[in-house]
């Protein structure tokens, strides 16, 4: 490994405040990695990315996000103690084999329709108004509809599950605030409340709904507790509802100020999954995932010190001018896309959930281009967080009612 005085950047928060992907941009071209003046190290280019993604030296973070936020017990803390996201070795892989093969056996084309009787009824619900705001009345609201049918859960319960949902994602939004985390701890202990009373009516009743079939095989394989059983459901409930909202705003809002690839879209629904694999990587839901070194990396040589936090930017990455020409630009025609699965993370952690997540984006957009296909932009939104989940403003569109 190299040693030398060369000196590290340090990104100032400020500048990633102001414009993350300018910033990226701006150290990707001469370093492999920068530092975060808020902490940690950031890995900035695409090779490099989807490399350690499965470098076993980098290992997940286990329950030291929230223990530095001073959360130390707790149902918000149960999410890290026990999920399959934040594990390593061992205790990832019996985590998420029950889930793994759960979402295998749960055939995609059957949960595409359930995504589109969700989609369609929210339209339905605002379509004489003329316009919505597209974040919190269709984009936070699709995901967890779609979570909800596959899960089995009686229609009654989905209001109140889609709030505590809300505020428990408070916890891992950019900036939560001291409330915020109040808020989220009380929601993370009523979500486990509710999922606790549904698996108890799923392991008395028979169904062949997902969550009935992840039960069986979690029973059958005999190495998790009732308390993991439980956090991965938690921990596929974050994963595919903040992400999917924000991913499915930049989606709308990119194609409508690009307003010929949302006709093309519209025109033509061959092109709905290469524009959802644009967006992904132009403005994707999910910035990067955090880990920690446990011994010096060597990095186009360039020394990766043991012992400190490490993103690896997806957010950077899917911008990286060495694989994506004009990565700025958002076109849904480029020839480039297939490296933009990226978006899902990659190596042993990859998101164990993809298809179903494209297929929320896909569907929620096919029925937006079919169904209201003079949609028109009224409100930028702005997207911010530059490490775990992106976040999103409001984003209000209308159409002639």
């Amino acid at each position: 490994m190299l040693t030398d005085d060369r000196v590290v950047p340090v990104i100032a928060a400020a500048d990633i405040e102001r414009d993350a992907h300018a910033a990226f941009r701006r150290y990707r071209a001469t370093h492999p990695f920068a530092i975060l003046e808020t902490g940690g190290h950031v890995v900035l280019r695409h090779e490099d990315v989807t490399r350690l993604s499965r470098d076993p030296r980098l290992q997940a973070t286990e329950t030291a996000i929230p223990a530095q936020g001073g959360v130390t017990a707790g149902p918000l803390f149960d999410i890290f103690q026990h999920g399959m996201l934040t594990a390593n070795g061992q205790a990832h892989g019996r985590r998420r084999t029950p889930m793994s093969r759960a979402l295998a056996a749960q055939a995609i084309d059957d949960f595409r329709p359930a995504v589109r009787v969700a989609a369609e009824s929210l339209i339905e619900g605002c379509h004489r108004d003329g316009s919505i705001e597209l974040a919190s009345g269709f984009a936070a609201r699709l995901p967890v509809l779609a979570l909800a049918a596959m899960f089995g859960l009686p229609d009654q319960e989905v209001p109140e599950f889609i709030q505590d949902i809300n505020e428990m994602n408070e916890f891992f939004r950019p900036n939560a605030t001291a409330r915020g985390m109040a808020d989220a701890e009380l929601a993370a202990a009523k979500v486990q409340y509710s999922l606790k009373k549904l698996i108890a009516r799923k392991w008395v009743g028979q169904a062949d709904d997902f969550l009935s079939q992840y039960l069986a095989l979690a029973e059958g394989y005999q190495q998790l507790s009732g308390m993991e059983i439980l956090i991965q459901i938690v921990q596929l409930i974050i994963g595919g509802t903040e992400s999917v909202q924000t991913a499915l705003v930049a989606q709308t809002a990119n194609l409508l100020l690009n307003r010929s690839q949302w006709m093309a879209v519209c025109d033509d629904p061959t092109l709905v999954p290469a524009a959802v694999s644009e967006s992904l990587r132009f403005e994707p839901g999910i910035a990067g995932v955090v880990r920690v070194s446990t011994e010096d990396i060597d990095i186009d040589r360039w020394t990766l010190p043991a012992g400190q936090l490490v993103i690896l930017s997806s957010m950077s990455a899917l911008r990286d001018e060495r694989v994506f020409s004009r990565p700025d630009d958002f076109n849904i025609f480029r020839t480039e896309l297939a490296a933009s699965n990226l978006a899902f993370g990659g190596g042993p952690h990859k998101c164990v959930a993809e298809a179903f997540g494209r297929a929320e984006l896909e569907v929620g957009l096919s029925v937006l281009a079919e169904r209201l296909p003079g949609l028109t932009l009224d409100s930028r939104p702005a997207f911010s967080g530059h490490v775990f989940v992106r976040r999103t403003t409001e984003c209000r569109v209308s159409w002639q009612s």
